[in-house]
């Protein structure tokens, strides 16, 4: 009895204490105001539209195939366009990085914006394989009925999500510093 009083104090006392297993958030650092001519503006501009139409279409695909999955794990039947949605949600986040990957930092800005340019860039890239390799496991899950995708698809997908929101918060930031609104 007095084992089972102290396990429940000391999970009180835990929870109580908020340790958890999460991550904490890494500060964001504040990037200084960047000056730039109209046409390094224009530059950068146009790459934030080539960034954003690649993200959309990707994020469409991602969406469609999320709520599909959302609805079979809910307990509904696994409709027979699904293994089909999943390959063609994989196939767009492959495109996805491998245009992104094409995509030229513009030229004639600083050093420093095209680093911090480029850090974000490769940080889509690396979410978007990510995403990939969470259909990979998705599609493990359709076709063996294997729980264990399942939890492969989540982990991959949680990983994915959150190298998506680094990256996009790194651009974000750029095209604010930049006096680009996002």
């Amino acid at each position: 009895m007095k084992y089972l009083v102290l396990i429940a104090v000391l999970s009180g006392i835990v929870s109580l204490c908020g340790c958890t297993a999460e991550k904490t958030p890494e500060p964001q650092i504040k990037i200084p105001a960047i000056t730039l001519s109209s046409a390094d503006k224009e530059k950068l501009l146009a790459f934030q539209k080539e960034i954003l139409n690649i993200e959309n279409l990707t994020d469409k695909a991602i969406k469609i195939a999320g709520d599909e999955l959302k609805n079979v794990i809910k307990g509904g039947e696994i409709s027979i366009n699904l293994p089909s949605i999943i390959e063609k949600t994989k196939s767009e986040c492959l495109l996805a990085s491998e245009s992104l990957a094409k995509k030229a930092i513009p030229e004639g800005i600083s050093p420093e914006v095209k680093n911090l340019l480029n850090d974000g860039k490769v940080g889509l890239i690396a979410a978007y394989k990510a995403y990939a390799e969470s259909f990979d496991a998705i599609r493990n899950f359709v076709t063996d009925k294997n729980p264990m995708a399942l939890l492969e698809y989540r982990k991959k997908s949680s990983q994915a999500q959150e190298l998506y929101n680094v990256a996009s918060e790194k651009l974000k930031r750029i095209m604010t510093a930049s006096g680009i609104t996002p």
